[in-house]
């Protein structure tokens, strides 16, 4: 008697076939002496098998852009389950929700926040940001945000001490 494991190509949903792994035995009905020759009628049983362990995703959250300026803003994300692993963690970015730019990736583990300052951008422009986590079973993708670029130069807001010094100048 000998057994294989075998796994479906195109797994058919319904009672019993799953999609899993599963296990035949093949016996040969008149069994020989030279293992596998025989010329006899095989039967074959099929039994499926519990999957040995669940692939454990890494789960990420895009977390809300901060320091928002001219032609800068800062992205955040927070790497919420790492599978048990160590995770590479980084954003696509760009102009639409297709992105196009990927930032450098950070090494996190569960509970670690990650961010990335974005330079060189465009006043007055909408961008869309999405977190990232890969671990070798597989990448998640946060959700979409998106941030504008202020449109000019916030003006410096003065306090009462300067407006003194400023009086007793002239």
């Amino acid at each position: 008697m000998r057994s294989h494991a075998v796994t479906e190509q195109s797994p058919v949903p319904g009672v019993g076939s799953g999609g899993g792994r599963r296990i035949f035995v093949e016996t040969e009905l008149i069994p020989t002496y030279d293992e596998g020759a025989g010329g006899g009628r095989k039967v074959f049983v099929l039994e499926e098998i519990p999957p040995i362990l669940s692939l454990p995703l890494p789960d990420v959250t895009t977390g809300p852009s901060t320091d928002i300026g001219l032609i800068e803003a800062t992205i955040n994300g927070l790497l919420e389950d790492d599978g048990g692993m160590l995770c590479s963690c980084a954003f696509e970015w760009g102009l639409t929700d297709s992105y196009g730019k990927v930032t450098p990736i950070q090494d996190k583990t569960a509970g670690n926040h990650f961010s990335q300052v974005l330079t060189g951008l465009k006043p007055n422009t909408i961008y869309h940001f999405k977190a990232f986590a890969l671990n070798i079973f597989g990448l998640s993708r946060g959700a979409d945000r998106s941030f504008r670029t202020l449109s000019e130069m916030q003006s410096p807001y003065f306090q009462g001490p300067l407006m003194v010094l400023l009086e007793e100048e002239t």
